[in-house]
Parts: structure tokens; C-alpha cells; sequence
């Protein structure tokens, strides 16, 4: 047996002794509550664990299932042109607004709206701060991290660029990095930038291509998709956390019953509470699963920015390189993969599982893209 195989295989019996000891503690604090610890901690603990595990199972059942059916439904489609691409990203933009809208007023129907808000207001710390101080952060740490130096050639470049685009040029950065790609990036403390590789510049066979990759990453800063994507990345990251902390709930106010005549409505409570919770997690996978459509078609739209500021056959041409290189340099793929950052690359593609590459995804495959960019006509380049 390979290295790797017996790794997972402990790995494996690890988990299963697990689940066996939380199965037998969560029995035991529910037969007798007032028992000694199990296993040098509480019951409650146990329950917990118990409780976050079977939320987990339910959470990557739904992933799958869920993610099965929209990658049925989205493998052979492709926008047809401008107009059904921003229909697609309203409607899109429209539902998980409209989902988070939905859940939070039954959660307020089912638990009243004072505990709703209270609860509420918690999950909405958690899910903003954090993305809120990456964001505000986010060019020193990527300019630290990937060491992004500006390069006056190549801001003449992209001066040139954004003039056909009729923005503002954000200041072009060179990163040390050895594959090719190209990434936007911004915050409202410390500007605009757009960053190529050294691995892109040795890959283009020509300028017009590196226009035309530079024309795409204008075309984030222009439709603003940093903070778009930022703002719709919290709505799962909301529902989330108040899933998680409507579990927490359940489980403290079930731990702590008072032995009288309320102590089975207690408990009905706490099981409500817990049950919410779990179904809250699972909602979060299916609306970040939107998220992630979302994104996909915010490609499309900067592709068809590229191809307005050069050409569509420039921006396919682009593509083409990407594609050919990662192709035939499968590792540097990997390496793709691993990157913290590779939401922001032109280039990325999420890493095999159960099928569901193109559903995790936050960029369209390559062959999607060029489809869309072979459908526009002039009048949808002068409207990306």
C-alpha cells in the first residue's frame, strides 16, 4: 500500500473511532444528563460535536446533490450575447438577495423577530468584518506576498488600454510569479491595480494579445466586480454563520434544562433551534453555489471588455495561450490551484471533485468563453 494510501487509511479509522465515541457520549448525556464527563469532557461538548459533524455530512450531501443537478443544467450553456449575459447576472444577483430575504423572515416567523435580530446581528459581524479588512488590506498583502513591482513599460501599456476604455489607468504591477496569468485587484485605502506575471509576459505571442489581457482586467475594475463579488460573498458567509449560531443556541438552552414542567417544551425548543441551524448550513452551500454562477458570468462580461479595447479574436487568442500552456504544464495547474488568490487570475479552474468542476468554479472553462466571445456582435461590444 502507497505512503498516501495508508495515510487516508488511518485517516479513516481516526474518523470512524470518532464518530463512534460522539455517537455513544451524545447517548449517554441524553440518558443521564447530570452524568460525570466523557472522555475528560462534558456531554455538552459531545452533543456539539455530534451535532456539527451531522451538519457537515447533511452540508456535503446537498453540495453534491445540489451540485450535480446545476452542472447538468449549466454544461452546455453559454450567453448568447449581451443582453441574455446581463439578464443572467441580474436574475442571478436577484436570487440570492431574494433567498437570504426569504430565509431570514422565516427564521424571524419560526423564532420571533427579536431573537432573529439578536442572532442575527452576530452571524452579520462575523460575515463582514472579516471580508471587510481582507479587502481594505488586500493590495498591500498581494503586492507583499507575490512580489508585485510597478513597471513603467508596462504602465505605458496599460495607459494605452484604459484610454480605449475611457477609464482611469490603475497602476500596472509586474508579479514574480513563473506561470502565466494576470489578476485586478483594488481598495478604497490604497487604489487600483492591475498586476501581469512574468510567466504571461514569456507566453503571449503577441501585444495585442497582452492588450487584450489587460483589456479583461480593466473591464473588473471598470464594472466593478472586486466589490461586487465582495458584497455577494457575504450572503452565503451570513446565512452560514447564523446557521452555526442558531446551533449553538439550541445546544446551550438544551444543556441547561431546569427539571420542571417547561423542561420538555425546553427541549423542543432547543431540537427546533439545532434543526434551523443545520438546514441554515445547507442553504449557505446551495446560495454560495449562486455566488459562484455569478462570478462565472462577471468573466464573461470582463472577456467581452477585452474584446471591445482590442478584438474578439484577440481575447481569444489570449485565451488560447492560457489554455495551451496550463494544458501541456499540468503542474503549473496544481500549483493554480493552491493559490490563495486565484479567484482574481484570468485564469483558474476548480480542482476535480465528484465531478463538479465547472459548479465550484469562479471562472467559465475556456471553450464556454471563446463560444461567448464568437457570439458578439458590435453593438454588444460597444455595451460590455
Amino acid at each position: 500500500m502507497a505512503l498516501r494510501g495508508k495515510v487516508l487509511y488511518v485517516i479513516s479509522v481516526v474518523a470512524v473511532m470518532l464518530l463512534v465515541m460522539s455517537i455513544i457520549g451524545i447517548i449517554i448525556s441524553f440518558l443521564y444528563p447530570r452524568a460525570a464527563p466523557l472522555y475528560g469532557l462534558p456531554p455538552f461538548y459531545w452533543g456539539w460535536l455530534l451535532v456539527d459533524l451531522l451538519a457537515y455530512i447533511v452540508a456535503i450531501s446537498t453540495l453534491i446533490l445540489a451540485g450535480v443537478s446545476f452542472e447538468r443544467l449549466i454544461r452546455s450553456r453559454v450567453p448568447a450575447g449581451m443582453d441574455h449575459l446581463k439578464s443572467s447576472m441580474i436574475a442571478t444577483g436577484t436570487g440570492v438577495i431574494a433567498a437570504t430575504v426569504l430565509v431570514v423572515t422565516a427564521i424571524a416567523y419560526l423564532i420571533g423577530y427579536e431573537a432573529t435580530v439578536s442572532i442575527a446581528s452576530f452571524a452579520l459581524a462575523f460575515a463582514i468584518f472579516p471580508s471587510l479588512i481582507s479587502w481594505l488590506i488586500s493590495p498591500l498583502l498581494i503586492n507583499l506576498s507575490y512580489g508585485c513591482k510597478h513597471d513603467p513599460e508596462l504602465q505605458r501599456i496599460v495607459d494605452r488600454v484604459a484610454s480605449r476604455a475611457g477609464i482611469e489607468p490603475p497602476k500596472a504591477m509586474i508579479a514574480d510569479i513563473a506561470v502565466p496569468n494576470a489578476f485586478a485587484y483594488s481598495s478604497p485605502l490604497m487604489g487600483r491595480y492591475v498586476a501581469v506575471t512574468r510567466g504571461l509576459l514569456n507566453t503571449v505571442k503577441s501585444e495585442q494579445e497582452l492588450e487584450a489581457v489587460i483589456g479583461h482586467e480593466l473591464g473588473h475594475h471598470k464594472h466593478r466586480d472586486n466589490a461586487v463579488m465582495l458584497v455577494f460573498g457575504m450572503f452565503p458567509s451570513f446565512i452560514y454563520y447564523l446557521g452555526r449560531f442558531l446551533m449553538f443556541a439550541g445546544m446551550v438552552s438544551g444543556a441547561y434544562r431546569d427539571g420542571g414542567s417547561n423542561e420538555r417544551r425546553n427541549a423542543g425548543g432547543a431540537a427546533l433551534l439545532i434543526i434551523i441551524g443545520i438546514v441554515l448550513v445547507v442553504v449557505s452551500i446551495i446560495i454560495q453555489l449562486i455566488v459562484l454562477a455569478l462570478s462565472r458570468l462577471r468573466e464573461y462580461y470582463a472577456d467581452a471588455h477585452g474584446a471591445k479595447v482590442t478584438s474578439p479574436q484577440a481575447m481569444i487568442s489570449a485565451l488560447q495561450s492560457l489554455d495551451r500552456f496550463y494544458n501541456t504544464h499540468r503542474g503549473a495547474l496544481t500549483r493554480l490551484e493552491g493559490n490563495k488568490i486565484k479567484a482574481l487570475f484570468i485564469y483558474a479552474f476548480a480542482e476535480p471533485f465528484m465531478g463538479l468542476e465547472e459548479v465550484l468554479a469562479t471562472h467559465p472553462p475556456i471553450h464556454k468563453r471563446i463560444a461567448f466571445l464568437k457570439t458578439l456582435t458590435f453593438t454588444d461590444l460597444a455595451e460590455a
